[in-house]
Order: C-alpha cells, then structure tokens, then sequence
C-alpha cells in the first residue's frame, strides 16, 4: 500500500488539469443566397434568369399550359416529384428508356 501511496503522491503535481476557457466565436453572416437549387450557385445573372422564367410560367398559366418546372425546382423537391413518379415525360422518350434499358442487361453481360 505504501508503493501505491508515494506513486499518487509522484504523479499528482504532474497531472494538472487546466480548465480551458471555452472559445468565443465571432458573430458570423453570411450573404444570401441567389439560386433556388443548392446546386445551382455557378451561373451569372439568376436575377434575370428567374425574372424570366416567372414571366413565362404566368404567361403560360394564363394560357392553361401551364407546368411545373425541374429547373426551377429545388433539388429535394426534384428528388420527392421523381419519388413519386409525378414527373411528366412525352411517350416517345418513354419508349427509347424503356428499350435501351430492356437491352442494356443483354449487352453487358452477353445473350
């Protein structure tokens, strides 16, 4: 018991714990963002972009040819509309998926 004692009494001057002062961050801002995608933050004039593209759709609600938009959407509203398979494609871009995708596994992997 002895050894015990005289290696506590050894090692407590060296194991000082220091408390840390926490560190104080400075107030951060950050510029808004101009894009509706997250993925979309490279491109010149949105501004213009978006103006134009909002006149269009007015115009064509007018119409009653109005749609919606993957473009304009975000990427987890683009993600939730193909979830949900809502997304409109014209027949003929429907079939050529369909064919090449019936012939993909055949090529690959032999007849």
């Amino acid at each position: 018991m002895s050894f015990l004692a005289s290696a506590r009494a050894t090692l407590g001057p060296r194991l000082t714990f220091r408390p840390v002062p926490a560190s104080l961050s400075a107030l951060h801002s950050s510029p808004a963002r101009l894009s509706l995608k997250e993925s979309d933050t490279n491109r010149d004039n949105l501004n213009n972009i978006y103006e134009s593209e909002k006149e269009h759709q007015i115009k064509d609600l007018k119409e009653g040819k109005a749609h919606w938009k993957q473009e304009l959407a975000s990427n987890s509203e683009a993600s939730v509309k193909a979830d949900r398979e809502e997304t409109q494609t014209d027949a003929e871009n429907m079939e050529k998926l369909q064919q090449r995708t019936k012939d993909s596994p055949r090529s690959a992997h032999g007849p």
